[in-house]
């Protein structure tokens, strides 16, 4: 007889209870499951819980400008100064970052979590160029990208557990999505993204615009004073190829030694500071940032 999976359809309750614990605390949580059976969970203590949101976000905005290489994802975007990433940056990115919250919350085997993919793919259904292998590739950057930044700004931050869950946690969230040609293992997907971006990358006007408003959607999110370094440091995490494509010069590495230190601070404290276990990224991004007068949200979510 073929063994019955046994993984509870909804997230484990208990690591999303509205309490602090230490650092230390949830990484013995990390370490006791399984990055299999508990991929869910590993990535919400993992990406929701230990990781500040503004590095959430900033490597969110490093990732997807890497997408806007194919110029069918780029003009899908840009849409000659009519698209949303270029008119409402701040809803756009903030409504996005709150679906991938909703993944994070939900699950991937659960009923709520197949209606929040299906209405995603409502969406995508009604926006020409979304298909198939965009989606993949995508999903190849919420996969890697995360340990990607963490490289760049100069720790190697999650642990290989925590590495396994969240591609797990992803395939999952394809398998929901119904995307195919998936590939199974992390070295095939590494492979399949670097045939993707051969054929498909070339730099284009619509992916420096669409970078551009980008830029303005993250810089929403921190006070005004702060917005220059921000920008600077996001462009400073991006392979130079990357900035090729999306016309942009490396900038001078004036902030790069104070966001490494920041870094390593976060990493000293992180097993005696103390994080709610019920944060996620549906409430660190569905409401509005430090400037509400830059943009309004559209989009707020249940956090339960």
């Amino acid at each position: 007889m073929t063994p019955q999976n046994t993984t509870p359809a909804n997230p484990l309750p208990q690591y999303w209870e509205p309490r602090r614990a230490s650092g230390a605390q949830i990484m013995r949580m990390i370490d006791s499951l399984d990055p299999i059976d508990h991929d869910v969970e590993i990535t919400h203590l993992s990406m929701d819980v230990l990781i500040p949101p503004l590095f959430a976000y900033m490597a969110y905005t490093s990732g997807f400008a890497r997408t806007l290489g194919n110029p069918a994802v780029a003009n899908r975007i840009w849409r000659e100064g009519a698209g949303d990433q270029i008119r409402t940056p701040v809803r756009r990115d903030r409504d996005t970052l709150t679906f991938f919250g909703e993944f994070m919350r939900r699950g991937h085997r659960s009923p709520q979590a197949q209606a929040v993919f299906d209405r995603v793919q409502d969406i995508h259904r009604q926006v020409k160029g979304v298909g198939n292998e965009t989606q993949v590739h995508v999903l190849g950057m919420l996969i890697f990208d995360p340990e990607r930044f963490a490289k760049a700004v100069g720790h190697r931050w999650f642990t290989d557990k925590e590495n396994d869950a969240r591609f797990n946690f992803w395939l999952g969230v394809a398998r929901g999505m119904r995307l195919r040609d998936v590939p199974e293992t992390r070295a095939e997907f590494l492979d399949w993204i670097d045939e993707y971006e051969r054929r498909t990358f070339t730099p284009t006007i619509a992916a420096a615009e669409s970078f551009k408003g980008q830029l303005r959607g993250i810089s929403a999110y921190v006070p005004r004073p702060l917005r220059p370094a921000i920008r600077h440091l996001v462009i400073d995490t991006l392979k130079p190829e990357v900035r090729d494509l999306l016309g942009v010069s490396a900038p001078r590495p004036v902030h790069r030694p104070a966001l490494r230190a920041a870094v390593r601070a976060l990493r000293t404290v992180r097993p005696i500071d103390r994080f709610r276990l019920d944060r996620t990224w549906v409430n660190s991004f569905s409401r509005v940032g430090p400037d509400p007068d830059f943009d309004t949200i559209g989009y707020q979510a249940d956090a339960g």
